[in-house]
């Protein structure tokens, strides 16, 4: 009868174990399970690491259109924007120590555009009070015709282009040879003391000469013929 009951205990203990062995082994394959359910969690780590970089590619972006903003900036400089428009000589400027915003060389450029070519033939520049402002007053010949043009000193705008046949035939002017303007300018003031209010050089029998217009301090005002080539000096009083 002992033996009888024993068994049956040897059975229940063996088949405890055996449950304690089936437990063990399911806890395992839970474990591993578990730990192959880890890799989801994982995931959202990646996520965020790749989330991180998409972040940190931010600043770059930010200097990327930083720079962009920097380069339209400059393009724009470059293309487009317009310097303010240049100040006016006041009408009673001295041309030797002023200069006009439109120089006889620009001046001189602009009417052979405006012409399509030519030779200079004579420049003058003074005030003009009806227009209340400097004036270049500028005339070429080109293909047998003369044209005579008014230029604003300040602007470079072309107030005024009139044309007729070339009968003079005079000859051609050059401000930067063999005597520039500043050169006739300091040479005038040399004879006569005054403010410099306008100048000319043209051509009269056969003489290409400068003609500088000086207002006296006392009053009342002279003008100073140098004939460019020999530097004989006339004043008209």
């Amino acid at each position: 009868m002992i033996r009888t009951i024993l068994r049956p205990r040897s059975t229940a203990r063996a088949a405890a174990l055996g449950a304690l062995v089936i437990a063990a082994a399911a806890g395992c394959g839970g474990a591993d399970q578990d730990d192959g359910g880890t890799a989801p969690a994982d995931e959202p780590s990646t996520s965020q690491e790749s989330g991180d970089d998409s972040e940190g590619s931010t600043p770059a972006d930010d200097d990327a259109t930083a720079d962009d903003g920097a380069a339209s900036d400059e393009g724009g400089d470059e293309s487009g924007q317009q310097d303010p428009a240049a100040e006016p000589l006041p009408a009673d400027a001295d041309l030797a120590t002023e200069e006009l915003p439109i120089t006889a060389e620009h001046a001189i450029e602009i009417a052979t555009e405006t012409v399509g070519g030519g030779d200079l033939v004579q420049i003058e520049i003074d005030y003009d009070h009806r227009a209340e402002g400097w004036e270049w007053e500028i005339e070429l010949v080109a293909d047998g015709s003369q044209h005579e043009l008014d230029i604003d000193a300040t602007t470079g705008e072309v107030t005024e282009h009139e044309t007729d046949d070339d009968d003079d035939q005079d000859p051609v002017v050059d401000v930067t040879s063999p005597m520039t303007p500043s050169e006739a300018i300091e040479i005038a003031l040399g004879q006569e003391t005054g403010r410099v209010s306008g100048w000319e050089l043209d051509s009269e029998d056969g003489a290409i000469r400068y003609e500088v217009e000086i207002d006296r301090a006392e009053g009342g005002d002279v003008d100073v013929e140098i004939d460019v080539e020999t530097g004989d000096i006339r004043i008209d009083d």
